[in-house]
């Protein structure tokens, strides 16, 4: 199994709803690079061993809690 990434002819909204903010919308423009920074991470932990078994669990997981996601990317940002 691979990430689906959406085509360019597939219907979308003007925005979509971001779990990193309450209201935060995306455009289509900034949807399309979040998605395409997915896959790279995708291809990245499969080539880094990662079962896709494994890479599905963790993507699963961080679907089910943004907001810690969130506050780590923040953390790792603000030490940078």
């Amino acid at each position: 199994m691979s990430i689906a990434v959406r085509s360019s002819d597939s219907p979308r909204s003007s925005g979509s709803e971001s779990p990193f903010g309450a209201g935060l919308r995306l455009t289509e423009d900034r949807l399309d690079i979040a998605e395409a920074v997915l896959a790279g991470a995708w291809r990245t932990l499969r080539a880094a061993g990662f079962g896709e078994a494994e890479v599905q669990a963790l993507f699963d997981q961080i679907a089910d809690r943004p907001e810690d996601l969130a506050r780590r990317l923040r953390k790792m940002a603000n030490a940078a």
